[in-house]
């Protein structure tokens, strides 16, 4: 399935320049949007929606007993008592550091060249209500949701300042990226309790995308100005399904996720314009992109009445990600880094999180919560050959009364690792490889909201009854 991912602003967007440059042979096609993508690269994360999930650090396939277990294991469904709406917000604040820049070769060096981007924006994340119903003396749960899977609205901007080592005039270097838009999934989704011990769900999700993103760079040099403008409108469909199982126990159970491989319809135009060549302007273009298949694995162990503990394991075949198009030069290449080798890396995320339930005198209900995860990201950099790893520590509370449920929990991320980067407009133009590394340094701030109301069973099934089977 097309999985819960942060892509920079420019991911999506830019790879497809090569269409706009042209086929010339690929070894000669590194494209220009390619390049000013590496420059805002944030995360790529299988994960689902839900701020009791997140707080215990988005381990939640083997418990999934809330509506936003549709985002991680739908079969969780079957264990809902009362319909209910949810909603889910999260706030996120992402920081990249460059620093310590070093050249690989040539004559220049960056001597103010840290530099540091971030960004802050809040997103509603989920929207679902759900149906618990009694069939054959077992629980069976309609659901349908509506979850923001990629918010792409975001902005970059960085400046850099470039001097020769044996001196001379300096060079000013501005790069900036905005893209608007989302990506969202529309979920029809049903669990049965297969027995006592066993609950099966299913979901069929329908994938809709719409998002533009402009692009700038320039580089002063004296009086002298170069610059490269890039902007892009772009479409994406898709649909793919999504089998959960949950095998319980008094005080353990064990879940299974699959979400399927799919095919995405995308459709894109184009602007380039750069200096010393005319605008480029292509019309509407259609391509595909195949998104490759994820398997998770949970576990979860009560060893009291107010304790849980619990561990994921997700797995997600990234190198498999290539792009399905009749143009030659770009069917088969990978996703993330034009290339039809296999330097893409696969990805398997591990999260762990434990839960303590307090219970007060009036029977409220106030859960701390804490996790861990650990998440590798499918890019692994040209030169230094290293994979970003993005590591998270989380927390959480909440309160239940009665039908209503508050959930609020916090993740701080990081990840530190040698990069490469594109600090010249000139290597940009020329498509030439990147000469600089540095020391880049990511930190993310994350707090999710979720509220719950529950609703009496009776009257919903009386007007589903009297609606479908009549009186």
């Amino acid at each position: 399935m097309w999985v819960t991912m942060r892509p920079p602003p420019s991911r999506l967007a830019l790879h497809l320049l090569v269409l706009v440059l042209g086929n010339p042979p690929l070894a000669a096609q590194t494209p220009i949007g390619t390049i000013i993508s590496e420059q805002s690269r944030t995360t790529f994360t299988v994960q689902g929606a839900g701020a009791r999930a997140m707080g215990l650090g988005g381990a939640f396939i083997a418990v999934a007993d809330d509506a936003s277990a549709v985002s991680f294991n739908p079969a969780g469904l079957a264990q809902l008592l009362r319909p209910e709406l949810s909603f889910v917000g999260r706030a996120i604040s992402r920081r990249v550091g460059f620093e310590d820049v070093a050249l690989i070769s040539g004559t220049k060096q960056v001597v103010t060249g840290d530099s540091l981007i971030s960004n802050r924006r809040f997103d509603p994340l989920l929207l679902a209500g759900t149906v618990p119903l009694r069939v054959a003396e077992r629980t069976l749960a309609l659901q349908l949701s509506l979850q923001r899977m990629l918010p792409l609205t975001e902005g970059d901007s960085r400046d850099l300042t470039e001097n020769p080592v044996s001196g001379g005039p300096s060079n000013r270097l501005h790069q900036s990226i905005v893209q608007k838009g989302q990506i969202d999934l529309y979920t029809l989704a049903i669990a049965y309790e297969l027995s006592q011990r066993v609950l099966a769900g299913f979901a069929y999700n329908v994938w809709r995308g719409n998002w533009d993103l402009d692009s700038r760079s320039s580089k002063a040099s004296g009086p002298n100005l170069s610059h490269v403008n890039f902007t892009q409108s772009s479409h994406l469909e898709g649909s793919n399904l999504r089998f959960g199982l949950i095998w319980r126990w008094p005080t353990w159970s064990l879940g299974l996720v699959h979400r399927t491989a799919f095919h995405a319809d995308y459709s894109f135009s184009t602007t380039l314009d750069a200096t010393g060549s005319t605008p480029q302007v292509t019309p509407t273009a259609d391509t595909g992109l195949h998104w490759p298949a994820t398997q998770g694995i949970g576990f979860a162990y009560r060893p009291r009445e107010h304790w849980l503990f619990t561990a994921d394991l997700t797995h997600t075949s990234w190198s498999k990600a290539r792009y399905m198009t009749p143009n030659r030069a770009l069917n088969g290449l990978s996703f993330f880094d034009l290339d039809k080798g296999n330097r893409t890396a696969d990805a398997t995320n591990f999260h762990l999180g434990g839960e303590h339930l307090f219970v007060t005198s009036t029977g409220s209900v106030i859960p701390f919560r804490f996790g861990y995860s650990r998440e590798p990201q499918p890019v692994v950099d040209r030169l230094t050959n290293q994979q970003r790893i993005l590591q998270g520590l989380s927390g959480g509370t909440g309160w239940k009364q009665g039908p209503y449920t508050v959930d609020l929990s916090y993740r701080y991320a990081w990840s530190n690792r040698q990069a490469s980067q594109y600090l010249d407009v000139d290597q940009i133009l020329s498509k030439t490889p990147p000469t600089s590394t540095g020391h880049e340094r990511l930190q993310e701030h994350r707090l999710d909201l979720s509220l719950i109301l529950q609703f009496d069973r009776g009257p919903v099934e009386r007007l589903l009854r009297h609606l479908f089977v009549g009186d």
